[in-house]
């Protein structure tokens, strides 16, 4: 027993390396996207609601693909599926760069669907091979997914400002890193967490499906009301700080902060998670940060008031991420399970997370102000504190 399992570390290293490597492609092609638009605009006949499509694509292909990706995962084996997706990403970016106005959306939808297929896979890949590793696998995998969000959206204009490269080759920049990712991923391609699943668990295989279980639409629900914030404030913080009266510098760098400041939360959540009977109570606090932040937007009118509350609900939001991603794992018995439920979350709740851009910009179109829709946010954070408190419950789905 010992042999073998001297003889599987090196695998399981390679393994870990692999997901940080794919992780760091689920992020950095979408969030690139916005600091270029307004270069964008001098140069495409295309609405600002045109624009806001290349942001949502990939949500919509969360939306639509996350069901079906446990069934592809199943027939083709979860190393090859992953191996597609990388794929996806490598041509989609090149193709979202380089193949004209059409190829802009094209690429986009292509990209989104390898990203998709990457969010459901990983964690069921995670509960499979590092079972008594779930919260630092988890923290891992979304401290490089968040890390290289934040990287890209720092970045991406400064680089199109550099001689020869334009708002295209920026966008370019992240077929490096799909190429990296897709090569170290590439001995992994005949993993197969369907095996693991067959040998080792499959007695407590429940046979109710997921989308026929309270806990898993409590969670479901807990991963809509955070995917809603999240892309709301990412969408429109910019916005809100220039309509309190910031510079569109001050306003950029309030911006950077909010994606900073969601780094720390993947160290911090799963550590303390996962030796928790249950995690009620640690979503007790991370709605209670979410309040705290969401009175301080509100109130705050200068600079290092407002950046203080940013950062904190960067915090907070980074928070009920990752215990969205543990509880997919913690609160299921198998890999196949883990699966099936992060398609059925990731599914409604990024379809969910697509509208906080879209009717948020809505709600101040139709006011005049963001009162209308920081009520809404507050809405949403008592949401989250309920559905929480159900979904942290110690039971399996």
């Amino acid at each position: 027993m010992t042999k073998n399992t001297s003889q599987q570390r090196p695998f399981q290293l390679l393994l870990f390396i692999g997901l940080i490597l794919v992780a760091v492609n689920l992020r950095a092609p979408i969030t690139a996207v916005g600091p270029l638009v307004p270069t964008m605009k001098g140069e495409l006949p295309f609405s600002s609601g045109m624009f806001g499509l290349l942001t949502t694509i990939p949500l919509i292909m969360f939306a639509v693909l996350s069901p079906f990706v446990r069934r592809i995962s199943d027939k083709f084996g979860a190393g090859m599926t992953l191996l597609y997706a990388v794929i996806a990403i490598l041509l989609g970016v090149g193709i979202r760069s380089f193949a004209g106005n059409f190829g802009l959306f094209a690429g986009t939808f292509l990209l989104g669907a390898g990203i998709a297929i990457g969010n459901v896979l990983v964690p069921g890949i995670i509960k499979a091979r590092f079972p008594e590793r779930i919260g630092l696998a988890t923290g891992a995998f979304t401290i490089s997914m968040t890390s290289f969000a934040a990287v890209s959206a720092a970045v991406s204009y400064p680089l199109s400002k550099l001689a020869g490269m334009g708002w295209r080759n920026a966008l370019a920049v992240w077929t490096g890193l799909a190429l990296i990712g897709l090569l170290v991923w590439l001995p992994q391609r005949k993993l197969s967490i369907l095996q693991q699943t067959n040998t080792l668990t499959v007695s407590h295989e429940p046979d109710k499906s997921v989308w026929r279980t309270g806990l898993a639409w409590w969670l479901t629900i807990l991963m809509g009301a955070q995917s809603f914030l999240f892309y709301f404030f990412a969408a429109w913080l910019p916005s809100i700080a220039l309509f309190k009266g910031l510079s569109p510098e001050s306003a950029g760098y309030i911006a950077f902060a909010f994606q900073l400041t969601t780094i720390p939360a993947a160290f911090i959540i799963p550590a303390i998670a996962i030796r928790l009977k249950d995690q009620r109570g640690l979503i007790s606090v991370v709605a209670g940060f979410y309040i705290a932040s969401l009175c301080g937007l509100v109130l705050s009118k200068t600079v290092v008031p407002l950046t203080i509350c940013v950062m904190l609900y960067g915090f907070s939001t980074g928070s009920c991420f990752n215990l969205c991603m543990l509880l997919i794992s913690l609160r299921t018995r198998t890999a196949g399970r883990a699966t099936s439920l992060s398609g059925m979350v990731q599914s409604l709740g990024y379809g969910f997370g697509a509208l906080g851009p879209i009717l948020g910009g809505g709600l101040f179109d139709w006011t005049g102000n963001w009162n209308t829709a920081f009520a809404l946010v507050g809405l949403l954070i008592v949401t989250i504190f309920f559905s929480g408190r159900q979904a942290g419950k110690n039971l399996y789905i």
